[in-house]
């Protein structure tokens, strides 16, 4: 009984431990990033590029922003909405 109650202890602590990539589309760029609680740094994959987004000050919602190839990648969120900005460039929305 005792190896049963183990056993199932290690496998909900593996279950809560586990990450998952999330993956949104803003028109041709596909993006995959992990999400944590307890970062200010969103690490994403844009169109098989890496780059790690800083968080930054934003009046609502969750802005994260970078370099990437010397272009200026910023990534906001509210909610369930995603918007990417590409050298402060006109907004792309994002599924």
């Amino acid at each position: 009984m005792k190896k049963v109650c183990f056993c199932l202890i290690g496998l909900l602590v593996i279950a809560g431990c586990k990450e998952t990539t999330d993956t949104i589309i803003c028109d041709k760029y596909t993006i995959e990033f992990q999400q944590s609680d307890t970062t200010d740094k969103l690490d994403i994959v844009i169109n098989g590029d890496a780059v790690t987004l800083e968080h930054m000050v934003s009046a609502s919602g969750a802005l994260f922003g970078g370099i990437l190839n010397d272009t200026n990648v910023q990534l906001w969120n509210k909610g369930r909405q995603w918007t990417l900005f590409l050298n402060d460039d006109t907004p792309i929305s994002c599924k």
